[in-house]
C-alpha cells in the first residue's frame, strides 16, 4: 500500500495538476501523505510546500540567469527533502527544466532505485529538444502524457508512456447553469447584459505581467473608442497581485480584479471574449466557449535562440492540433496595443468568426479527451496505483 507521495509543481498551471492529482489519490487511499513543492491549490489537499511555488516561475533563457544561484540551492533543497521524507512514489508536474536536474541529481543517490518516479506531462519533444526523450527515459517509470500522439516519442526508450488527456477538460462547464450564473455574477457586479465582458488574463509570472498587461491595457483604452459599453474582469494570482492592481489604475473603462475561486469560474460563464497571455488559460477559456486572442512576447534574446531551435508554428496547444490557427497568436512585434485592439474588435463585430472559432476550438479539445475522457486524474492514479 502506498502511503508516502512527494510531488513536485513549478508553477501556477503545475499546482492546478498537482490539487487534483492529489484529490484522486486520496479518494484511493486517505491515509496517503504528501510533501514536496507546491501553491495555493495543492494547499487545499493537507500540504504544506517545503517553499514558496513562485522560486520556480521563472521562465527563458536569460530571464532564468540571474535566478540561477536560488534554483541550485532549491533543488538541492528538493533532492534532500526526498531523501529525509523517503516516499513510495515521486511525482514532479511539468516544469521539466528544474524537475529534471532534481532527478538527475536524486539519481545519483542510493534512494533513487527505491523509488517510483512518474512525470506527468511530458516535454514536447516533438517540437523541440527531441533529445530529451532518451534522458528522460533513464530517470522515470512512468510519463502520462495530455496528447495522443505522445507515448511513442518515449516507448521508443522503453518509458512506459499513457495518454490520460488533458487534465483541464475534467473543468468543462455545465453549460446548463450558465444563464444562472451570468445573471448572479452581473447583477453582483452591477454589469448590463447589454455590456461587453472582456477577460484578461495578465500572467502569473511577474516579468510577464510587466511585459504583457500594459499592452493588454493599452488596447483596451484603444478598444473603448469604437465600443463604449465594454467592461474587464481580471483574474489574479497571488505573486502578481500588487503589480497587476497597480497597472489596472491605468485601464480607462471598468474593470474588476477576481481573487476568489469560485468567482474566478463565475466570471468565465459570465464573459462575452477574452485577451489572454499564451499558456495553459487558453485551454480553459476554450472550454468555456469564449471567442479569444492570445498575445504574448519574451526577451528578444530568448526568443531570437527559440526561434532557431523550435519546429512548430504555433504557441497555443489548440493551435498546433488542429495544425491551423484558429485562435488569433500575437507574439513578440505583434504583441502590440494597436494589432490586439484591432484583431479582438473583429471578433467582437463578426459573429461567424467567434462561432467558427468556438466550434473549432472545440474540435481540438476533443482530441484532448473532451467527451471521451470523463476524468484524466482518475486514469493517472489507475496508472500510478500499478507501478
Amino acid at each position: 500500500m502506498i502511503k508516502k507521495i512527494f510531488i513536485v509543481a513549478g508553477e501556477a498551471s503545475g499546482d492546478l495538476l498537482g490539487y487534483k492529482l492529489m484529490r484522486e489519490l486520496k479518494i484511493s487511499n486517505p491515509q496517503i501523505e504528501f510533501c514536496g513543492v507546491g501553491g495555493q491549490q495543492m494547499e487545499n489537499c493537507d500540504f504544506k510546500s517545503i517553499f514558496p511555488l513562485e522560486d520556480l516561475a521563472v521562465m527563458g533563457f536569460l530571464e532564468v540567469l540571474p535566478h540561477i544561484p536560488k534554483l541550485l540551492k532549491r533543488i538541492n533543497q528538493v533532492v534532500e527533502k526526498i531523501q529525509d521524507f523517503q516516499p513510495d512514489i515521486l511525482i514532479t508536474i511539468d516544469s521539466p527544466d528544474f524537475c529534471f536536474r532534481v532527478l538527475k541529481k536524486l539519481k545519483k543517490t542510493a534512494n533513487f532505485s527505491k523509488i517510483k518516479k512518474v512525470h506527468l506531462i511530458a516535454p514536447s519533444v516533438w517540437a523541440y529538444r527531441e533529445g530529451r526523450a532518451k534522458k528522460i527515459a533513464k530517470l522515470y517509470d512512468l510519463l502520462l502524457t495530455i496528447l495522443p500522439f505522445e507515448p511513442p516519442y518515449f516507448e521508443k526508450y522503453d518509458l512506459k508512456s499513457v495518454f490520460i488527456g488533458h487534465p483541464l477538460i475534467d473543468d468543462a462547464p455545465d453549460f446548463s447553469k450558465k444563464n444562472e450564473i451570468n445573471s448572479e455574477f452581473r447583477e453582483f457586479y452591477k454589469i448590463s447584459n447589454d455590456d461587453k465582458l472582456i477577460l484578461l488574463t495578465p500572467g502569473s509570472r511577474i516579468g510577464e505581467v510587466k511585459r504583457i498587461f500594459p499592452e493588454f491595457i493599452d488596447a483596451i483604452n484603444i478598444l473603448k473608442n469604437t465600443i463604449p459599453n465594454i467592461k474587464i474582469v481580471i483574474p489574479i494570482v497571488k505573486k502578481t497581485k500588487n503589480i497587476v492592481e497597480e497597472l489596472s489604475k491605468k485601464i480607462a473603462v471598468e474593470y474588476f480584479l477576481i481573487e476568489n475561486q469560485d468567482y474566478k469560474k463565475k466570471a468565465l460563464y459570465s464573459s462575452d471574449f477574452a485577451l489572454a497571455k499564451s499558456g495553459t488559460n487558453a485551454i480553459e477559456i476554450s472550454l468555456y466557449k469564449i471567442p479569444l486572442i492570445i498575445a504574448y512576447k519574451i526577451n528578444f534574446l530568448t526568443h531570437f535562440i527559440l526561434k532557431r531551435m523550435i519546429k512548430i508554428k504555433y504557441a497555443n496547444l489548440l493551435n498546433l492540433i488542429a495544425k491551423k490557427e484558429i485562435i488569433p497568436e500575437l507574439l513578440q512585434e505583434k504583441c502590440n496595443a494597436d494589432l490586439i485592439s484591432k484583431t479582438i474588435l473583429e471578433i467582437i463585430e463578426n459573429k461567424d468568426c467567434a462561432q467558427k472559432q468556438i466550434i473549432e476550438a472545440n474540435n481540438s479539445l476533443e482530441i484532448l479527451g473532451l467527451n471521451k475522457i470523463k476524468n484524466p486524474m482518475v486514469l493517472a492514479v489507475n496508472e500510478i496505483l500499478k507501478l
